[in-house]
C-alpha cells in the first residue's frame, strides 16, 4: 500500500505499521526515493504527525502564516478522512 498525501508526503505499510515517508527525489531508473518521518500503529495517527512534521518543518514567520498554513493541513485532512470515513486527529501541534 502506498497512499499519496500530497506531491511529497506518502504513507505505506508494513505488516506491523504505517510509515509516514517524504519524496527525496529519484534514482536513474526514475523511482521515486522516500526517507520515513516515522512509524506509526494507526493511519489516524500517521496524518496527524503529518501534520505535525508539516507545521515543524514549515518556514513560518507569522502567526497570519501559521493560520493559514494549519487551515490547509486541516482541509486537506478533513478530505482525507471524509474518504477513509475516520475521525480527524487533533490539530494541536506537539511541542
Amino acid at each position: 500500500m502506498k497512499l499519496k498525501i500530497n506531491d511529497d508526503y506518502v504513507i505505506r505499510n508494513s505488516q506491523f505499521q504505517y510509515i509516514l515517508s517524504k519524496q527525496n527525489g529519484v534514482d536513474k531508473n526514475g523511482t521515486e526515493i522516500f526517507k520515513d518521518v516515522g512509524y506509526y500503529q494507526t493511519i489516524d495517527k500517521a496524518l496527524q504527525a503529518f501534520a505535525n512534521y508539516r507545521i515543524k518543518t514549515s518556514e513560518i514567520n507569522s502567526f497570519e502564516e501559521l493560520a493559514s498554513e494549519l487551515n490547509a493541513i486541516r482541509e486537506l485532512l478533513v478530505d482525507i478522512a471524509s474518504k477513509l470515513e475516520i475521525t480527524i486527529p487533533s490539530m494541536e501541534v506537539s511541542k
